[in-house]
This record gives structure tokens, C-alpha cells and sequence, in this order.
């Protein structure tokens, strides 16, 4: 059972950390989100409740904080003063149950004191400012978890802004009664009762942490706590019963978390872990063939005791980050400064760093020659050692991270036209066009309400698997050959962001047939237009084909086009012409279409064999063409492991991406002329 009311909410806040700051691009990044158990406190209902979000791609709208959302000085939003900076297009990544955003400071001088204070560490908390759409409540007689208070899990929730803040977590603060000045505005969020709790999702990993923070009315003066929610009827306790779907998920969620953490806390890597999930291995067998890789992984006849790490910090994850570093820096010195942490082995090269490596192991090199550490830095077993992965980790590092800079770097325009969402899994996915609900009839004292009916239409498609196996082979360690394999690497992140564009723009280049088996761009569909220029006229014969399209039952809907895409050239220079703003000297020099537009240039659209073709489409949230990547994975993911067919480390990489136009009423498509 379960039942469901309509409450008003504030905006709410909660705090977060900065974390690495970039003094040449004013940026530095935060961590604005865990998504941890937080208590709460309503003055109305005289009530304490924990409130835990749920960071997950699935749960979270992202589209206006990854958009260039505002970073404000404590959550004020009244000035333009008020706004500090941005946060960059694109920086949100959820990973591992928490959200990282990257921000940008303005230049303006009366910022310039914050600026100073956040590189040296007195200002170090920001606060997130977001808005719940929907709460699953649980009953405190429901929890399963030992929760002492009712549960509220926010499964669909929207961050608005990032803010820093003198005080994050304030445990005082979610109790004050404020009086001062606060934006009243308040927004309706749908609250779910439970009879049973469902298991706190997987992406949260810091579940049941009770670590009281702010609740925060938007624009307000004062911190404030959210009021709760109204109470929910009381639902008697369900019998006992077979475990069911979301129970079983929840199993496996913590068998394969159980697992990943026990690889990774004794550094035996993701292959060992990836064999035990996989072969559903339980929790206690795990831990033993854990003990039985620890065992094998302990070196056979050793020479030397374990050399400690030269990089500064704790552990091996420390020294491993500051030799990626330094392998990164010799790569692209302009793009990566040396840290502190890395300094002393920033100008080593390759078989020097790997026969530290090898050393740290606890093997004596002084009568080994290069190949033989080579093999052995790389995983290979060599003179009756075997690695402790130091080496192998390290390139991998270095990898993943230039693969993920060169395809963040590289220009993506189709996200201005086009909708991203997210997908479980590789199978079809079903996308609904739905008309307009029925027209309301009046309906006559004591007459009857009559049902209506929506007419559906639907487009399938499935996300698919790219990818390629770089391999980095002893002969190219021993020759120092870092920057061939750094330009290798560069060029595969670059390539995935290129076939993101490719699959986009095909779209609308290659016109694929739609649902109803007619072309996207089409006479049936009223999307095609006469072959023309950009001009006055024929931007008037695109508004009015988009003003009278219907929906799926023949009556008239408002669709709107917001982008004007083009093809740099003769197209570019016209449309900028037809929006450009001027100072009329009369009436009939009026330009009607001044700013109306957003313009998309796109290479892509660059027709060899004919005159460039020009498009026009709605906001994204209207849905007309929609890309996705698989859940937990979006963007470029890579793996590592020692080589067999040749003698080396073959790295990984791949893509999981689909896209397919949804709407061809969301969407335009003229031709041109030479």
C-alpha cells in the first residue's frame, strides 16, 4: 500500500567541501553533495525526520546546475553582486555516491578578497541550494535500518545552486526560528508513504551517517529548517512475505559493494573483484579468495625490505597519484603543473619511475636488467616475484584521466538542441508521444464527468558498446616513448566525444524513418521546407511550420523553435545577419528576428556535394531528439590488465551511447541554396 499528498516546500541547502583549486583558470572544485542521512525538524508538527538523497543520475535533474548554475555568496540571489561566479558547463559527475562540480570565479575586483581566501584555505564550505520534488516516506515503525524517525528519501530532486558559506553544517542552525527577510516562494513536492522502507539505493555510499546541516529558505538571511511534511495515515504493519524485487536488488547492491571494498582496501584491483561478482561469489567466499590472492601476491624470495614511498602523504594511493602527476607533466607541461606531491619524480623518465616501483616492491634491481623490470613493473612474473600493481595502476591513472580530459575538451554543440538522459540497460527503450490530454466539456449541473483518451506514438532504440584496446608495451617503457603513447591516448577520449557529434548530427543528416515509417523530414510531417537562403521570409516559413503543427489527434499544439542550426559559411554569415540588432530609422527597418534565435554551428552540417542545409529545433525539454548513456557509466570508462598477446599493459576503453529523434514536431529542416 501506499498513498501519496501534495505538499509546499522551500528550497533547501545543505553543505559541502572545496577541494583542488587552479589559480590560472580561477576554477577549483567542490564536492556539493553526499546525499548522507541528515535530520530535520518541523516547528508545525512539533517533529524531528531524517531526510537522504539519493545521488543518482536516475534521481537527480541536473540540466540547469550543469548549465551554468549561479555560485552565490551565502545563498542571496537578489543582486547580481550576489553571484560570484558559475559552475562550469558540464563539470557535474556523480562518483561513487557523490556529486563534484567544478567552479569558475568572476574577475571583478570586489571578488577578488573571496578569491584570495578560497586558494588559501580560509573560506572552505559551500552549500548547495535544491529543490525536492519528490519524498518516499517511511514510517519510524517501518525502518528496517534502525532509524529512531520517520525517513524521507528524496527520489526526485533538483540542485538550483552552489553557495559559499561562512558555516556548513550547522547542527544548531535546522532548529532557529527565524525572523529576518526570506524568499517565501515555495514549491509543491509529491510525498510517497511506504509500509516498508526500501533499502537505501546504492549510489548513496554514506548511508546513515547522521550529520545534521542546514536547511536553507531561498534567498533568506536565516537558516531555517523545512517544514515536514504532513503526516501520513498510519498503515498497519504488512505480514511477513517473500522477499520481493527491490529486497533481491538490494542484496546483490550490498554483496557487490561488500566485494569492491574488500578488493580495494588490500589494492589487488577491479579484475579480481569484476571475477567474483560476476560468478556470484557470496560475501564469505570472497573474503577467502581475497586471503588466497593476498597470500600468492606475497613476493617469493625477497631481497630488500619494502622501500617506503617517497611522495609525500600516506599509502600507496598518495604515491601513486604524485608519479601519474609526473608522468602527466613531462606528457603536456602546459596542461599539467607540477604538484608538491609530485615534484621529485617529475623529471624522471619511464624506466626510472618503473624501477622505483619495482624497488618499492621490495626486489633488488641492481643486477636486473631493463627489460626484466620492465616485465616485472608491468605485472608480469619475473624471477619468482610477482607485482603488487604499483606500475600498472599508475599508467592506468594516467590513462583514464587523459582520455577524460581530451573527451571533455572536445566540442560537443548537440547538447543546445537535444535532450540527455540515462538508461538501465542495453535493451530498447519505448518513448511515448503523447497528444494533448482531451479537451475539458462542460459539464452540467448534476451531470456526469465523461472519460477522454490520449493518443500515443512510439520510437524504440538501444544504446550500444564502442570501443578500443590501447596497448602500452615493455620496448615502449624502455625507450621512453611517453609522448606517442600520450597523443595515442588523447586522440581515443577525443575520438568518443566525436562520435557523440556523429550519431547526433546524423540524424538529421542521414533523415531516418520514424515510427510511422515516414522520413524525419518530411511534406506528412510539416517539417520540410521550400530550398531558400536565410532570410526574413523563409525564418517566417519556419516559424508558421512549427506554428501549425498538431498533435496525434489533430488539434493544435504550441511548439516553438529556440535554435537555428547551421553549418559555418554562407548559412553562418546569414543567420547572424537576421538576428543582429540595429537601430531602425523607420518602421519598415525593423529587424523582427533581432536576438530571437540561438545559433548552433556545426561542422558536420558542411555539405560537399550540394548547398549547405539549415535546421531549426525547440528546447531541449521538449524532447525532440534524445541521447543517452547507461546508467552509472556516462562517458568514457577504462580498464586495465597485463597483456598476453604481447608483453605490456592493454588498457581499455569504452563508450555506452545511443541517441534517436523522438518528435519530428520538434524539429525543421530547409535545404538551402548554393
Amino acid at each position: 500500500m501506499e498513498n501519496e499528498e501534495i505538499l509546499d516546500l522551500p528550497v533547501i541547502g545543505r553543505a559541502g567541501t572545496m577541494q583542488s583549486v587552479d589559480d590560472a583558470s580561477r576554477t577549483f572544485e567542490v564536492l556539493w553533495t553526499t546525499g548522507a542521512q541528515v535530520r530535520r525538524y518541523s516547528w508545525a508538527r512539533d517533529e524531528e525526520f531524517d531526510e537522504e538523497l539519493v545521488v543518482s543520475p536516475n534521481a537527480m535533474r541536473l540540466d540547469r546546475l550543469n548549465s551554468g548554475a549561479p555560485f552565490l555568496n551565502s545563498h542571496a540571489s537578489h543582486r547580481l553582486t550576489d553571484i560570484l561566479g558559475v559552475v562550469e558547463n558540464g563539470s557535474i559527475r556523480i562518483e561513487g555516491g557523490s556529486g563534484f562540480a567544478r567552479i569558475r570565479l568572476s574577475e571583478r575586483n570586489e571578488v577578488e578578497p573571496i578569491w584570495r581566501d578560497i586558494k588559501s584555505g580560509i573560506i572552505r564550505n559551500v552549500s548547495v541550494g535544491y529543490r525536492v520534488h519528490r519524498f518516499e516516506r517511511v514510517a519510524k515503525a517501518d525502518r528496517t535500518d534502525g532509524g529512531q524517525r520517520a525517513l524521507y528519501r528524496a527520489v526526485d530532486w533538483e540542485p538550483l545552486e552552489i553557495s559559499a558559506v561562512a558555516i556548513g553544517a550547522d547542527p544548531g542552525a535546522g532548529m532557529r526560528a527565524g525572523t529576518g527577510p526570506s524568499d517565501a516562494r515555495r514549491y509543491p513536492c509529491t510525498i510517497t508513504g511506504r509500509a516498508v522502507a526500501a533499502a537505501p539505493a546504492a549510489e548513496s555510499s554514506t548511508k546513515g551517517r547522521n550529520m545534521p546541516e542546514d536547511t536553507i529558505a531561498a534567498g533568506g538571511d536565516e537558516t531555517r529548517a523545512a517544514p515536514a511534511p504532513a503526516q501520513t495515515p498510519a498503515i498497519p504493519q504488512a505480514a511477513p512475505a517473500a522477499p520481493d524485487a527491490e529486497s533481491i536488488r538490494a542484496e546483490e547492491r550490498s554483496r557487490v559493494s561488500t566485494i569492491m571494498t574488500l578488493c580495494a582496501r588490500h589494492d589487488l584491483g577491479s579484475e579480481l573483484a569484476n571475477d567474483l561478482i560476476a560468478r556470484g561469489v557470496s560475501i564469505d567466499a570472497a573474503r577467502e579468495a581475497v586471503l588466497d590472492a593476498l597470500g600468492d601476491a606475497n613476493p617469493l624470495g625477497r631481497t630488500v625490505e619494502l622501500a617506503p614511498a617517497q611522495a609525500r602523504g600516506t599509502g600507496d594511493t598518495a604515491y601513486r597519484d604524485a608519479v601519474a602527476d609526473a608522468i602527466m607533466h613531462r606528457a603536456a607541461p602546459s596542461l599539467h603543473a607540477v604538484s608538491p606531491q609530485s615534484r621529485e619524480f617529475a623529471f624522471r623518465s619511464l624506466m626510472d619511475l618503473a624501477r622505483h616501483a619495482v624497488e618499492r616492491a621490495g626486489v633488488n634491481t641492481a643486477a636486473m636488467p631493463d627489460m626484466e623490470i620492465a616485465g616485472f613493473a608491468m605485472g608480469m612474473r619475473s624471477a619468482g616475484y610477482h607485482s603488487t600493481g604499483d606500475f600498472p595502476a599508475i599508467l592506468s591513472s594516467v590513462v583514464n584521466r587523459t582520455l577524460r580530459a581530451a573527451y571533455d575538451a572536445t566540442p560537443r554543440t548537440f547538447g543546445a538542441w537535444s535532450t540527455r538522459v540515462t538508461v538501465r540497460d542495453f535493451r530498447p527503450v519505448d518513448r511515448l508521444q503523447i497528444g494533448n490530454a482531451p479537451d475539458l466539456v462542460k459539464v452540467p449541473e448534476g451531470g456526469e464527468f465523461t472519460y477522454g483518451t490520449a493518443t500515443e506514438g512510439k520510437e524504440s532504440y538501444a544504446i550500444a558498446t564502442y570501443g578500443r584496446i590501447i596497448g602500452f608495451s615493455r620496448q615502449m617503457l624502455i625507450n621512453d616513448d611517453l609522448r606517442a603513447f600520450d597523443r595515442v591516448v588523447q586522440s581515443f577520449g577525443a575520438s568518443a566525444a566525436n562520435l557523440e557529434s556523429d550519431i547526433l548530427y546524423s540524424i538529421l543528416l542521414s533523415n531516418p524513418a520514424m515510427g510511422d515509417g515516414t522520413a524525419l523530414f518530411h511534406a506528412n510531417h510539416g517539417n520540410l521546407g521550400t530550398a531558400a537562403a536565410i532570410t526574413e521570409e523563409s525564418l517566417t516559413a519556419m516559424l508558421r511550420a512549427f506554428a501549425v503543427q498538431k498533435d496525434l489527434d489533430g488539434r493544435a499544439i504550441t511548439v516553438l523553435p529556440r535554435n537555428i542550426i547551421v553549418p559555418p559559411g554562407k548559412r553562418m554569415v546569414e543567420i547572424h545577419k537576421q538576428l543582429a540588432t540595429t537601430t531602425p530609422g523607420s518602421t519598415a527597418e525593423v529587424n523582427p528576428y533581432s536576438n530571437r534565435f540561438s545559433v548552433v554551428e556545426e561542422i558536420r552540417l558542411v555539405n560537399t556535394a550540394g548547398p549547405d542545409p539549415w535546421f531549426a529545433a525547440t528546447d531541449p525539454a521538449f524532447g525532440a531528439v534524445e541521447y543517452a548513456y547507461l546508467a552509472g557509466q556516462e562517458g568514457l570508462y577504462t580498464e586495465h590488465r597485463v597483456g598476453f598477446e604481447v608483453d605490456g599493459i592493454e588498457f581499455k576503453a569504452r563508450h555506452d551511447f545511443g541517441a534517436k529523434a523522438i518528435d519530428w514536431r520538434g524539429l525543421y529542416k530547409n535545404p538551402g541554396i548554393a
